[in-house]
């Protein structure tokens, strides 16, 4: 398993404080329109279905927005 409570919380954490752009680009293609809304949602995802491999993609890609947004704390996935 990729993350537990711990790696919520710090998640959440970081997108509580961190300033989001309203739009982010991850890759060719590959666009967010609401950043704030993805957060969220992808943190939901990840509280209810903790544990569940299927599911660790969410946290991949959060792991992966964090990552751009702050290259100091860069995190391999």
């Amino acid at each position: 398993m990729k993350y537990a409570d711990k790696e919520i919380q710090e998640m959440e954490e970081f997108f509580k404080t961190a300033e989001l752009p309203k739009t982010l680009t991850l890759g060719p293609g590959v666009v967010i329109t609401d950043l704030k809304a993805f957060a969220f949602s992808h943190l939901q995802i990840m509280k209810l279905r903790q544990g569940v491999g299927i599911f660790e993609v969410f946290y991949d890609r959060l792991v992966q927005v964090r990552n751009i947004l702050s290259p100091a704390t860069q995190e391999v996935a």
